[in-house]
């Protein structure tokens, strides 16, 4: 069986080998981790056979549960490389660049921002690395609607001193659960959570959040 798991490993290797070097770029920028797209730039995946000028639904699923395994780089470098079918039809139907062009400029993120998306937060309590930052009852509708994706961070003055692990909406005063930073300091005081859509078009909730943050 070992065996077998090193053979097909090696045969992925070779068979994305045979497509082109891949040659990842830095992205043109990035939100809260995520890579964004710039002129002339693609999303690849490290041994995958096609390529994406847009955030699709392969490329979100990618970000969700492998996120070292997408890559950037530039639609020049692509190789044998195919272009995404369903990257494809996203831009035939906004009315984008036909395939085998050069898709446009993508400088927005994949997630636009719903209403009321600031809910405040407060401390109430901080163990063993785990900081606990509770919500109003009002917002708990809200919370419970809303769900915790990868690499979703506590920001603090632009650094990033943790990681939402989950969102507790089972309370009266719901709780976001954080794992802060081994290197973080920890400040006590309010805290806002923002809310966005979720990065996949399959999430079974409307609201993700994007991140923490102390209040203003």
């Amino acid at each position: 069986m070992i065996g077998k798991h090193f053979k097909g490993g090696d045969s992925a290797r070779a068979e994305a080998k045979a497509l082109g070097v891949l040659k990842p770029v830095e992205p043109a920028a990035r939100r809260e981790g995520m890579p964004l797209l710039g002129a002339g730039q693609v999303y690849v995946m490290k041994y995958g056979r096609e390529y994406h000028s847009s955030w699709c639904k392969v490329v979100a699923d990618k970000w969700s549960h492998a996120p070292r395994g997408l890559r950037v780089t530039l639609l020049a470098d692509v190789g044998a490389r195919t272009r995404c079918r369903e990257c494809d039809r996203a831009l035939k139907a906004s009315g984008g660049s036909p395939a085998g062009e050069e898709p446009r400029q993508l400088h927005s993120a994949p997630a636009s921002t719903p209403a009321d998306a600031v809910i405040p937060l407060r401390v109430v309590g901080v163990a063993h690395g785990i900081l606990f930052l509770a919500a109003r009852p009002e917002y708990r509708d809200r919370l419970r609607e809303s769900a915790v994706e990868p690499a979703t961070p506590l920001l603090v003055g632009g650094r990033r001193d943790g990681m939402v692990v989950r969102i507790d909406a089972s309370r009266d005063e719901p709780l976001l659960v954080i794992q802060l930073d081994p290197r973080a300091t920890f400040r006590n005081g309010l805290y806002q959570v923002r809310l966005r859509r979720p990065l996949q078009r399959s999430a079974t909730k409307p609201y993700a959040v994007e991140s923490v943050e102390p209040a203003p």
